[in-house]
Protein backbone atom coordinates (compact mmCIF):
# COMPACT_ATOMS: atom_id res chain seq x y z
CA UNK A 1 0.00 0.00 0.00
CA UNK A 2 2.77 2.43 0.94
CA UNK A 3 4.46 1.74 -2.53
CA UNK A 4 1.51 2.21 -4.32
CA UNK A 5 0.76 5.81 -3.08
CA UNK A 6 4.55 6.87 -3.46
CA UNK A 7 4.36 5.66 -7.18
CA UNK A 8 1.16 7.74 -7.60
CA UNK A 9 2.07 10.55 -5.99
CA UNK A 10 5.18 10.88 -8.23
CA UNK A 11 3.61 10.25 -11.59
CA UNK A 12 1.35 13.21 -10.70
CA UNK A 13 4.04 15.44 -10.00
CA UNK A 14 5.59 14.18 -13.55
CA UNK A 15 2.50 15.41 -15.01
CA UNK A 16 3.65 18.88 -13.71
CA UNK A 17 6.64 19.25 -15.11
CA UNK A 18 7.39 22.63 -16.90
CA UNK A 19 9.32 23.06 -19.67
CA UNK A 20 11.27 25.67 -17.84
CA UNK A 21 14.88 24.44 -15.86
CA UNK A 22 14.79 25.24 -12.33
CA UNK A 23 17.28 26.37 -10.37
CA UNK A 24 19.14 24.25 -8.18
CA UNK A 25 18.06 21.30 -9.77
CA UNK A 26 18.61 18.49 -7.05
CA UNK A 27 18.32 19.69 -3.23
CA UNK A 28 19.19 17.44 -0.43
CA UNK A 29 18.37 18.14 3.09
CA UNK A 30 19.59 16.51 6.99
CA UNK A 31 18.90 17.72 10.13
CA UNK A 32 17.11 17.41 13.30
CA UNK A 33 13.23 16.24 13.88
CA UNK A 34 10.96 16.41 16.73
CA UNK A 35 7.86 15.48 16.98
CA UNK A 36 4.88 15.41 19.28
CA UNK A 37 2.47 12.71 19.66
CA UNK A 38 -1.43 13.16 20.32
CA UNK A 39 -2.90 9.96 20.14
CA UNK A 40 -7.03 9.76 19.85
CA UNK A 41 -7.32 7.42 22.89
CA UNK A 42 -6.60 7.23 26.35
CA UNK A 43 -3.26 7.02 25.90
CA UNK A 44 -1.10 10.41 26.95
CA UNK A 45 0.63 12.39 24.53
CA UNK A 46 4.31 12.71 24.43
CA UNK A 47 7.52 13.45 22.26
CA UNK A 48 10.27 11.46 20.15
CA UNK A 49 13.25 12.98 18.64
CA UNK A 50 15.76 11.75 15.85
CA UNK A 51 16.51 12.60 12.35
CA UNK A 52 15.55 13.24 8.96
CA UNK A 53 16.49 13.28 5.32
CA UNK A 54 15.14 14.96 2.14
CA UNK A 55 15.82 14.66 -2.05
CA UNK A 56 14.09 17.04 -3.84
CA UNK A 57 13.81 17.47 -7.76
CA UNK A 58 12.89 20.47 -9.00
CA UNK A 59 10.64 20.71 -12.43
CA UNK A 60 10.61 24.06 -12.58
CA UNK A 61 11.33 27.28 -10.05
CA UNK A 62 8.11 26.72 -8.53
CA UNK A 63 7.59 22.51 -8.66
CA UNK A 64 9.68 20.25 -7.26
CA UNK A 65 9.01 16.26 -6.19
CA UNK A 66 10.15 15.73 -2.71
CA UNK A 67 11.00 12.01 -0.91
CA UNK A 68 11.24 12.28 2.88
CA UNK A 69 11.83 10.03 4.95
CA UNK A 70 13.69 9.79 8.87
CA UNK A 71 13.04 8.64 12.35
CA UNK A 72 12.40 9.98 15.54
CA UNK A 73 12.41 7.50 19.11
CA UNK A 74 11.17 7.82 22.57
CA UNK A 75 12.09 5.01 25.50
CA UNK A 76 9.54 6.62 28.07
CA UNK A 77 6.31 6.03 27.51
CA UNK A 78 3.67 7.13 30.43
CA UNK A 79 6.21 6.33 33.16
CA UNK A 80 6.94 3.18 31.63
CA UNK A 81 9.95 2.07 30.39
CA UNK A 82 8.53 1.67 26.58
CA UNK A 83 11.27 1.77 23.87
CA UNK A 84 9.20 2.70 21.07
CA UNK A 85 10.69 4.07 17.31
CA UNK A 86 8.49 5.56 14.36
CA UNK A 87 10.41 5.10 11.15
CA UNK A 88 8.58 7.11 8.20
CA UNK A 89 9.07 6.98 3.89
CA UNK A 90 6.81 9.48 2.12
CA UNK A 91 7.02 11.33 -1.16
CA UNK A 92 4.65 14.43 -2.89
CA UNK A 93 4.79 17.44 -4.47
CA UNK A 94 6.98 20.82 -2.56
CA UNK A 95 6.03 24.27 -3.57
CA UNK A 96 8.60 26.87 -3.56
CA UNK A 97 7.93 30.65 -3.29
CA UNK A 98 10.92 34.07 -4.50
CA UNK A 99 12.91 31.16 -5.94
CA UNK A 100 15.06 34.06 -7.11
CA UNK A 101 15.46 35.03 -3.66
CA UNK A 102 17.92 34.66 -0.64
CA UNK A 103 14.49 33.50 1.49
CA UNK A 104 12.91 31.02 0.10
CA UNK A 105 9.47 29.48 1.72
CA UNK A 106 7.85 26.20 0.51
CA UNK A 107 4.77 24.19 0.69
CA UNK A 108 4.73 20.75 0.74
CA UNK A 109 2.42 17.55 1.28
CA UNK A 110 3.48 13.89 1.28
CA UNK A 111 2.20 11.01 1.75
CA UNK A 112 3.71 7.40 2.88
CA UNK A 113 3.81 5.22 5.49
CA UNK A 114 5.43 4.41 9.13
CA UNK A 115 7.24 1.71 10.22
CA UNK A 116 6.22 1.15 14.28
CA UNK A 117 8.47 -0.71 16.56
CA UNK A 118 7.70 -0.59 21.06
CA UNK A 119 9.44 -3.29 23.52
CA UNK A 120 9.46 -3.14 27.13
CA UNK A 121 11.95 -5.30 29.25
CA UNK A 122 9.77 -8.36 31.16
CA UNK A 123 11.57 -9.84 34.08
CA UNK A 124 10.81 -14.03 35.29
CA UNK A 125 8.60 -14.55 32.12
CA UNK A 126 9.26 -17.48 30.35
CA UNK A 127 12.52 -19.47 30.65
CA UNK A 128 15.99 -17.85 31.07
CA UNK A 129 17.84 -16.50 27.61
CA UNK A 130 20.98 -16.88 29.62
CA UNK A 131 21.73 -19.53 31.68
CA UNK A 132 22.52 -18.72 35.19
CA UNK A 133 25.93 -19.71 35.58
CA UNK A 134 27.16 -17.93 32.99
CA UNK A 135 26.41 -14.39 34.57
CA UNK A 136 25.68 -15.54 37.89
CA UNK A 137 24.16 -12.98 40.16
CA UNK A 138 21.92 -11.38 37.23
CA UNK A 139 17.96 -11.72 37.02
CA UNK A 140 16.85 -13.47 33.94
CA UNK A 141 14.84 -10.40 31.65
CA UNK A 142 13.15 -10.47 28.09
CA UNK A 143 11.43 -8.08 26.38
CA UNK A 144 8.14 -8.06 24.55
CA UNK A 145 8.42 -6.82 21.31
CA UNK A 146 5.59 -5.25 19.00
CA UNK A 147 5.61 -3.92 15.49
CA UNK A 148 3.74 -2.47 12.81
CA UNK A 149 3.34 -0.52 9.26
CA UNK A 150 1.05 1.90 9.01
CA UNK A 151 -0.26 5.05 6.16
CA UNK A 152 1.10 8.37 7.14
CA UNK A 153 1.03 11.77 5.76
CA UNK A 154 2.35 15.14 6.02
CA UNK A 155 1.85 18.71 5.53
CA UNK A 156 3.33 21.62 6.34
CA UNK A 157 5.63 24.57 5.54
CA UNK A 158 9.52 25.60 5.79
CA UNK A 159 11.98 28.46 5.07
CA UNK A 160 15.42 27.69 3.67
CA UNK A 161 18.14 30.56 4.03
CA UNK A 162 20.81 30.38 0.94
CA UNK A 163 24.13 30.87 2.42
CA UNK A 164 25.93 30.16 -0.83
CA UNK A 165 25.05 28.64 -4.17
CA UNK A 166 24.88 24.62 -3.21
CA UNK A 167 24.57 25.57 0.52
CA UNK A 168 20.90 26.93 2.58
CA UNK A 169 20.00 26.87 6.38
CA UNK A 170 16.70 25.82 6.90
CA UNK A 171 15.83 27.63 10.72
CA UNK A 172 12.72 25.79 11.01
CA UNK A 173 9.82 23.27 9.38
CA UNK A 174 6.45 22.31 10.74
CA UNK A 175 4.19 20.12 9.29
CA UNK A 176 0.92 18.45 10.48
CA UNK A 177 1.75 14.81 10.69
CA UNK A 178 -0.90 12.02 10.73
CA UNK A 179 -0.30 8.66 11.08
CA UNK A 180 -2.59 5.46 11.63
CA UNK A 181 -0.79 3.35 14.11
CA UNK A 182 -2.50 1.20 17.25
CA UNK A 183 -2.29 1.07 20.45
CA UNK A 184 -0.83 -1.69 22.26
CA UNK A 185 -4.28 -2.81 23.59
CA UNK A 186 -5.97 -1.78 20.13
CA UNK A 187 -9.25 -0.14 21.56
CA UNK A 188 -10.38 3.09 20.83
CA UNK A 189 -9.63 5.47 17.35
CA UNK A 190 -6.08 4.28 16.07
CA UNK A 191 -5.45 7.89 14.28
CA UNK A 192 -2.70 10.20 15.66
CA UNK A 193 -3.00 13.91 14.49
CA UNK A 194 0.84 14.63 15.75
CA UNK A 195 3.12 18.04 15.11
CA UNK A 196 6.69 17.72 13.54
CA UNK A 197 9.10 20.41 13.07
CA UNK A 198 12.73 20.09 11.68
CA UNK A 199 15.66 22.14 11.21
CA UNK A 200 19.24 21.57 9.63
CA UNK A 201 21.34 21.81 6.04
CA UNK A 202 20.25 21.76 2.83
CA UNK A 203 22.47 21.06 0.02
CA UNK A 204 22.05 22.15 -3.41
CA UNK A 205 23.20 20.63 -6.66
CA UNK A 206 22.95 22.17 -10.38
CA UNK A 207 21.71 25.95 -9.61
CA UNK A 208 22.34 28.69 -10.95
CA UNK A 209 25.61 30.52 -9.96
CA UNK A 210 25.43 34.00 -8.48
CA UNK A 211 25.13 36.44 -10.98
CA UNK A 212 28.80 38.18 -11.59
CA UNK A 213 29.61 41.22 -10.88
CA UNK A 214 28.71 43.94 -13.76
CA UNK A 215 30.99 44.18 -16.65
CA UNK A 216 32.41 47.25 -17.29
CA UNK A 217 30.80 48.71 -20.20
CA UNK A 218 32.72 47.81 -23.56
CA UNK A 219 32.48 48.01 -27.37
CA UNK A 220 33.43 45.49 -30.37
CA UNK A 221 36.23 47.11 -32.52
CA UNK A 222 35.68 46.63 -36.41
CA UNK A 223 38.98 44.79 -36.43
CA UNK A 224 37.64 42.36 -32.80
CA UNK A 225 39.49 44.09 -30.29
CA UNK A 226 36.86 45.03 -27.06
CA UNK A 227 37.86 48.53 -25.78
CA UNK A 228 36.08 50.78 -23.24
CA UNK A 229 32.52 52.89 -24.52
CA UNK A 230 34.84 56.10 -24.18
CA UNK A 231 37.95 54.48 -25.56
CA UNK A 232 38.62 55.14 -29.73
CA UNK A 233 39.10 52.20 -31.34
CA UNK A 234 42.53 51.49 -33.55
CA UNK A 235 42.61 52.35 -37.06
CA UNK A 236 42.03 48.86 -38.87
CA UNK A 237 44.37 47.44 -41.77
CA UNK A 238 42.82 47.20 -44.76
CA UNK A 239 43.71 43.32 -46.97
CA UNK A 240 43.08 44.80 -50.59
CA UNK A 241 43.67 43.79 -53.73
CA UNK A 242 42.53 44.63 -57.57
CA UNK A 243 40.97 42.88 -60.15
CA UNK A 244 40.81 43.71 -63.60
CA UNK A 245 38.16 42.63 -66.33
CA UNK A 246 39.89 41.51 -69.03
CA UNK A 247 43.59 41.64 -68.26
CA UNK A 248 44.20 41.47 -71.34
CA UNK A 249 42.77 43.65 -74.21
CA UNK A 250 43.73 45.05 -77.13
CA UNK A 251 44.37 48.95 -78.67
CA UNK A 252 40.91 50.87 -77.68
CA UNK A 253 39.29 48.30 -75.66
CA UNK A 254 38.50 49.14 -71.89
CA UNK A 255 38.90 46.99 -68.83
CA UNK A 256 37.02 47.14 -65.63
CA UNK A 257 39.34 47.63 -62.31
CA UNK A 258 37.52 46.93 -59.25
CA UNK A 259 38.89 46.80 -56.03
CA UNK A 260 38.01 44.22 -53.51
CA UNK A 261 38.69 44.22 -49.20
CA UNK A 262 37.48 41.10 -48.25
CA UNK A 263 33.64 42.62 -48.17
CA UNK A 264 34.39 45.60 -46.81
CA UNK A 265 32.69 48.99 -49.14
CA UNK A 266 35.27 51.33 -50.41
CA UNK A 267 32.90 53.65 -51.61
CA UNK A 268 33.69 56.01 -47.84
CA UNK A 269 37.37 55.84 -48.76
CA UNK A 270 39.56 58.64 -50.79
CA UNK A 271 40.51 56.61 -53.40
CA UNK A 272 43.63 57.59 -55.44
CA UNK A 273 44.15 55.50 -59.04
CA UNK A 274 47.32 55.79 -60.62
CA UNK A 275 48.93 54.26 -64.04
CA UNK A 276 52.40 52.94 -64.10
CA UNK A 277 52.65 55.52 -61.15
CA UNK A 278 51.01 58.40 -62.48
CA UNK A 279 47.82 59.73 -60.50
CA UNK A 280 45.12 59.73 -63.01
CA UNK A 281 41.66 59.12 -61.11
CA UNK A 282 39.64 59.29 -58.13
CA UNK A 283 36.53 57.19 -57.19
CA UNK A 284 35.28 53.72 -56.37
CA UNK A 285 36.20 52.30 -59.66
CA UNK A 286 38.49 52.82 -62.26
CA UNK A 287 38.25 52.19 -66.50
CA UNK A 288 40.68 51.82 -67.88
CA UNK A 289 41.49 52.14 -72.12
CA UNK A 290 43.80 50.21 -73.98
CA UNK A 291 46.84 52.32 -75.24
CA UNK A 292 49.78 51.85 -76.95
CA UNK A 293 50.65 48.01 -76.98
CA UNK A 294 52.36 47.21 -73.70
CA UNK A 295 51.93 46.11 -70.11
CA UNK A 296 50.36 48.44 -67.51
CA UNK A 297 50.78 49.12 -63.86
CA UNK A 298 47.67 49.84 -62.11
CA UNK A 299 47.55 51.04 -58.21
CA UNK A 300 45.08 51.76 -56.14
CA UNK A 301 45.86 54.05 -52.59
CA UNK A 302 42.47 54.61 -49.81
CA UNK A 303 42.10 55.53 -46.58
CA UNK A 304 40.09 57.41 -44.31
CA UNK A 305 39.85 58.81 -41.08
CA UNK A 306 39.40 55.00 -39.50
CA UNK A 307 41.76 53.06 -41.29
CA UNK A 308 45.06 53.07 -42.01
CA UNK A 309 46.13 53.65 -45.92
CA UNK A 310 46.22 50.58 -48.04
CA UNK A 311 46.90 50.01 -51.62
CA UNK A 312 47.48 47.25 -54.45
CA UNK A 313 48.59 46.60 -57.42
CA UNK A 314 47.37 44.52 -60.35
CA UNK A 315 49.20 44.69 -64.46
CA UNK A 316 47.04 45.01 -67.35
CA UNK A 317 48.29 43.79 -70.86
CA UNK A 318 47.93 46.07 -74.15
CA UNK A 319 48.28 43.58 -76.89
CA UNK A 320 49.33 45.33 -80.64
CA UNK A 321 47.41 44.15 -83.64
CA UNK A 322 48.09 40.96 -85.60
CA UNK A 323 46.89 40.87 -89.50
CA UNK A 324 45.49 37.12 -90.22
CA UNK A 325 47.99 34.47 -91.22
CA UNK A 326 47.30 30.67 -91.02
CA UNK A 327 47.76 27.63 -93.26
CA UNK A 328 45.87 25.62 -95.83
CA UNK A 329 45.96 22.17 -96.70
CA UNK A 330 44.21 19.62 -99.40
CA UNK A 331 43.79 16.42 -98.49
CA UNK A 332 45.20 14.15 -100.80
CA UNK A 333 47.52 16.74 -102.14
CA UNK A 334 48.19 14.48 -105.18
CA UNK A 335 45.28 13.20 -107.43
CA UNK A 336 44.56 11.58 -110.51
CA UNK A 337 42.71 13.59 -113.01
CA UNK A 338 39.07 13.75 -112.56
CA UNK A 339 38.99 12.74 -108.93
CA UNK A 340 38.52 15.78 -105.58
CA UNK A 341 40.41 17.10 -102.87
CA UNK A 342 39.34 18.67 -99.35
CA UNK A 343 40.62 21.63 -98.58
CA UNK A 344 40.79 22.89 -95.25
CA UNK A 345 42.40 26.08 -93.58
CA UNK A 346 43.42 27.86 -90.07
CA UNK A 347 43.94 31.43 -89.28
CA UNK A 348 44.84 33.15 -86.47
CA UNK A 349 45.34 36.67 -85.89
CA UNK A 350 44.85 39.39 -82.80
CA UNK A 351 43.08 42.41 -82.03
CA UNK A 352 41.42 42.28 -85.81
CA UNK A 353 37.97 40.71 -84.04
CA UNK A 354 36.49 37.67 -85.55
CA UNK A 355 38.26 35.90 -88.29
CA UNK A 356 35.78 35.28 -91.06
CA UNK A 357 35.84 31.44 -92.97
CA UNK A 358 38.12 31.24 -95.52
CA UNK A 359 37.42 31.70 -99.15
CA UNK A 360 39.30 29.32 -101.43
CA UNK A 361 39.92 29.86 -105.81
CA UNK A 362 42.52 27.15 -107.37
CA UNK A 363 44.85 27.93 -110.30
CA UNK A 364 42.81 25.45 -112.45
CA UNK A 365 39.67 23.23 -112.20
CA UNK A 366 37.00 24.59 -109.61
CA UNK A 367 36.59 24.66 -105.88
CA UNK A 368 32.96 24.10 -104.63
CA UNK A 369 32.41 24.61 -101.15
CA UNK A 370 35.55 22.83 -99.46
CA UNK A 371 36.46 20.58 -101.95
CA UNK A 372 38.70 21.00 -105.47
CA UNK A 373 37.19 19.54 -108.51
CA UNK A 374 40.08 18.29 -110.87
CA UNK A 375 36.94 17.05 -114.10
CA UNK A 376 37.43 20.51 -115.90
CA UNK A 377 41.29 20.98 -116.15
CA UNK A 378 42.30 21.01 -119.66
CA UNK A 379 44.96 18.54 -121.36
CA UNK A 380 46.67 18.23 -124.32
CA UNK A 381 44.56 15.32 -125.88
CA UNK A 382 47.32 14.58 -128.73
CA UNK A 383 49.49 13.52 -125.91
CA UNK A 384 48.97 9.90 -125.25
CA UNK A 385 51.59 9.57 -122.64
CA UNK A 386 50.98 10.60 -118.93
CA UNK A 387 50.53 14.46 -117.76
CA UNK A 388 50.74 16.06 -114.90
CA UNK A 389 49.68 19.07 -113.95
CA UNK A 390 50.49 21.13 -110.52
CA UNK A 391 47.11 23.44 -108.96
CA UNK A 392 47.49 26.13 -106.52
CA UNK A 393 45.11 26.15 -103.85
CA UNK A 394 44.68 29.81 -102.38
CA UNK A 395 42.73 29.97 -99.03
CA UNK A 396 41.66 33.90 -97.91
CA UNK A 397 40.49 34.90 -94.71
CA UNK A 398 39.53 38.30 -93.25
CA UNK A 399 39.17 39.89 -90.08
CA UNK A 400 37.66 43.71 -89.19
CA UNK A 401 40.72 45.26 -90.56
CA UNK A 402 42.89 43.34 -93.07
CA UNK A 403 42.77 39.98 -94.60
CA UNK A 404 45.50 36.96 -94.99
CA UNK A 405 46.44 34.51 -97.39
CA UNK A 406 47.56 30.97 -97.83
CA UNK A 407 48.23 28.60 -100.07
CA UNK A 408 48.78 24.98 -100.87
CA UNK A 409 49.52 23.06 -104.21
CA UNK A 410 47.84 20.15 -105.42
CA UNK A 411 49.24 18.00 -107.82
CA UNK A 412 46.79 16.54 -110.98
CA UNK A 413 47.86 13.26 -112.77
CA UNK A 414 46.18 12.44 -116.53
CA UNK A 415 47.70 8.74 -117.13
CA UNK A 416 48.95 7.93 -120.21
CA UNK A 417 46.45 7.05 -122.58
CA UNK A 418 46.51 3.76 -124.97
CA UNK A 419 46.84 4.17 -129.25
CA UNK A 420 45.20 2.13 -131.60
CA UNK A 421 47.65 -0.27 -133.17
CA UNK A 422 47.79 -0.10 -136.95
CA UNK A 423 48.42 -3.28 -138.86
CA UNK A 424 48.64 -3.81 -142.51
CA UNK A 425 46.07 -4.00 -144.61
CA UNK A 426 44.05 -7.22 -146.18
CA UNK A 427 44.64 -6.21 -149.84
CA UNK A 428 42.19 -8.08 -152.14
CA UNK A 429 42.38 -8.29 -156.08
CA UNK A 430 40.03 -6.88 -158.49
CA UNK A 431 36.56 -7.33 -157.55
CA UNK A 432 37.33 -10.08 -155.71
CA UNK A 433 36.19 -10.20 -151.64
CA UNK A 434 38.09 -13.77 -151.36
CA UNK A 435 40.65 -13.11 -148.02
CA UNK A 436 44.17 -14.62 -149.45
CA UNK A 437 46.57 -15.95 -147.23
CA UNK A 438 48.94 -13.26 -147.22
CA UNK A 439 46.26 -11.54 -145.31
CA UNK A 440 45.26 -14.59 -143.66
CA UNK A 441 48.63 -14.07 -141.75
CA UNK A 442 47.96 -10.50 -141.11
CA UNK A 443 44.61 -11.39 -138.71
CA UNK A 444 45.35 -15.36 -137.53
CA UNK A 445 49.23 -14.04 -136.68
CA UNK A 446 49.90 -10.44 -136.04
CA UNK A 447 46.58 -9.46 -134.60
CA UNK A 448 46.34 -12.65 -132.99
CA UNK A 449 49.54 -11.87 -130.87
CA UNK A 450 47.99 -8.21 -129.68
CA UNK A 451 44.55 -10.32 -128.96
CA UNK A 452 46.41 -12.34 -126.63
CA UNK A 453 48.00 -9.84 -124.78
CA UNK A 454 44.75 -7.48 -124.20
CA UNK A 455 41.99 -9.82 -124.41
CA UNK A 456 39.71 -7.12 -124.08
CA UNK A 457 41.09 -5.11 -126.85
CA UNK A 458 38.41 -4.32 -129.78
CA UNK A 459 39.54 -4.96 -133.40
CA UNK A 460 38.49 -2.54 -135.87
CA UNK A 461 38.02 -3.09 -139.76
CA UNK A 462 37.23 -1.30 -142.40
CA UNK A 463 36.36 -2.40 -145.62
CA UNK A 464 37.55 -0.07 -148.69
CA UNK A 465 37.17 -0.41 -152.67
CA UNK A 466 38.28 1.10 -156.15
CA UNK A 467 35.97 2.95 -158.13
CA UNK A 468 36.60 1.15 -161.65
CA UNK A 469 35.55 -2.41 -159.33
CA UNK A 470 31.99 -3.23 -160.63
CA UNK A 471 30.71 -5.89 -158.46
CA UNK A 472 28.14 -4.85 -155.49
CA UNK A 473 28.59 -3.75 -151.69
CA UNK A 474 32.04 -5.58 -152.57
CA UNK A 475 33.79 -3.29 -149.95
CA UNK A 476 31.39 -4.71 -146.98
CA UNK A 477 31.79 -8.30 -148.00
CA UNK A 478 35.49 -7.83 -147.89
CA UNK A 479 34.82 -6.62 -144.47
CA UNK A 480 32.75 -9.38 -143.51
CA UNK A 481 34.94 -11.85 -144.50
CA UNK A 482 37.62 -10.69 -142.49
CA UNK A 483 35.82 -10.49 -139.49
CA UNK A 484 34.46 -14.20 -140.33
CA UNK A 485 38.19 -15.29 -139.93
CA UNK A 486 38.98 -13.78 -136.47
CA UNK A 487 35.28 -15.03 -135.09
CA UNK A 488 33.99 -17.87 -136.77
CA UNK A 489 36.23 -20.04 -133.95
CA UNK A 490 36.25 -23.15 -136.48
CA UNK A 491 38.99 -24.79 -138.62
CA UNK A 492 42.08 -22.00 -138.49
CA UNK A 493 39.75 -19.15 -137.61
CA UNK A 494 39.95 -17.20 -134.24
CA UNK A 495 37.47 -17.00 -131.36
CA UNK A 496 37.27 -13.34 -130.76
CA UNK A 497 33.66 -12.34 -129.61
CA UNK A 498 32.03 -10.46 -132.48
CA UNK A 499 30.94 -7.67 -129.92
CA UNK A 500 34.74 -7.03 -129.84
CA UNK A 501 35.04 -6.67 -133.76
CA UNK A 502 33.86 -3.37 -134.78
CA UNK A 503 33.63 -3.61 -138.74
CA UNK A 504 32.56 -0.47 -141.26
CA UNK A 505 32.43 -0.01 -144.80
CA UNK A 506 33.14 3.13 -146.37
CA UNK A 507 34.06 1.81 -150.12
CA UNK A 508 35.80 3.91 -152.19
CA UNK A 509 35.98 6.53 -149.42
CA UNK A 510 39.31 5.70 -148.11
CA UNK A 511 39.41 8.46 -145.10
CA UNK A 512 42.66 9.90 -145.62
CA UNK A 513 44.30 6.61 -143.87
CA UNK A 514 47.33 6.00 -145.65
CA UNK A 515 47.96 2.75 -147.90
CA UNK A 516 50.43 -0.24 -145.58
CA UNK A 517 50.54 -3.14 -147.91
CA UNK A 518 53.27 -4.50 -145.49
CA UNK A 519 54.56 -8.08 -146.22
CA UNK A 520 51.67 -8.40 -148.53
CA UNK A 521 52.48 -6.17 -151.52
CA UNK A 522 53.08 -8.63 -153.82
CA UNK A 523 50.23 -11.10 -152.94
CA UNK A 524 47.86 -9.33 -155.60
CA UNK A 525 48.74 -8.27 -159.02
CA UNK A 526 49.79 -4.34 -158.90
CA UNK A 527 48.09 -1.92 -161.37
CA UNK A 528 45.90 1.09 -160.96
CA UNK A 529 44.03 1.97 -157.98
CA UNK A 530 44.95 -2.01 -156.33
CA UNK A 531 46.03 0.15 -153.30
CA UNK A 532 41.99 1.34 -152.47
CA UNK A 533 41.32 -2.73 -152.50
CA UNK A 534 41.61 -3.41 -149.27
CA UNK A 535 40.79 -3.63 -145.76
CA UNK A 536 42.68 -1.79 -143.19
CA UNK A 537 42.75 -3.31 -139.54
CA UNK A 538 43.39 -1.62 -136.28
CA UNK A 539 43.79 -3.09 -132.88
CA UNK A 540 42.55 -1.21 -130.29
CA UNK A 541 43.89 -1.72 -126.57
CA UNK A 542 41.78 -1.76 -123.75
CA UNK A 543 41.13 2.11 -122.87
CA UNK A 544 42.40 3.50 -126.01
CA UNK A 545 39.94 4.95 -128.64
CA UNK A 546 38.89 4.03 -131.80
CA UNK A 547 40.81 6.18 -134.85
CA UNK A 548 38.52 9.17 -135.45
CA UNK A 549 38.93 8.37 -139.30
CA UNK A 550 36.13 5.29 -138.51
CA UNK A 551 32.92 5.86 -139.24
CA UNK A 552 29.72 4.54 -139.23
CA UNK A 553 31.25 1.73 -137.27
CA UNK A 554 29.39 -1.40 -135.82
CA UNK A 555 29.69 -4.32 -133.84
CA UNK A 556 30.38 -7.60 -135.99
CA UNK A 557 27.50 -9.30 -133.83
CA UNK A 558 25.02 -7.25 -135.56
CA UNK A 559 25.85 -7.77 -139.11
CA UNK A 560 25.81 -11.47 -140.65
CA UNK A 561 29.23 -12.76 -140.24
CA UNK A 562 28.07 -15.55 -137.94
CA UNK A 563 26.46 -17.24 -141.00
CA UNK A 564 29.46 -16.88 -143.35
CA UNK A 565 31.61 -20.00 -141.28
CA UNK A 566 35.45 -19.97 -141.60
CA UNK A 567 36.43 -18.63 -145.05
CA UNK A 568 38.78 -21.21 -147.11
Amino acid sequence: MMRFTITTCLGALLVWTAAAQDQPKIETFLGYTYVRFYPANVSPAFSANGGRAEFVYNFNHWLGGVIDAGAVTNNNFAGFNINNTQTFFMGGPRFTFHRRSRFKPYAQAVFGGVYYTASTPVQGFGQPLIPPFLNPGVPVTASLVTSQTKFALAAGVGLDITLNHWLAFRPGAIDYYYTRIGDLRSIGDNSQNNLRYSAGLNFMFGGEKPAPPAAPQTKKCPDGTIVSINEACPKQNVSMSLVANPAELCPGDTAQVTPTAGGMDLSGFHNTWSVNGQPVSQGATFAFTGRDPGTYTIGLTAANDKFNPASAKTTIVVHEYVPPSGTVEANPSQIAAGDKSSITSRFTGQCGGPIQAARYTASEGSIVGDQFDSSTIQWDTSNNAEQRKTVTITAKAADNKSEGTATTQIEVMRKATAAPIRLPDVLFSKNSSRVNNCGKRVLLEQLRSYYERDSSGTVVLVGHQSADETAADLANQRVLNSAAVITAGTGVCLSIPKSQVQVSAPGTDQQGVSFDPGFCASSVTAGPSSEMRRVAVWFVPNGAAIPASVTNAQPASATTVGSLGCPK
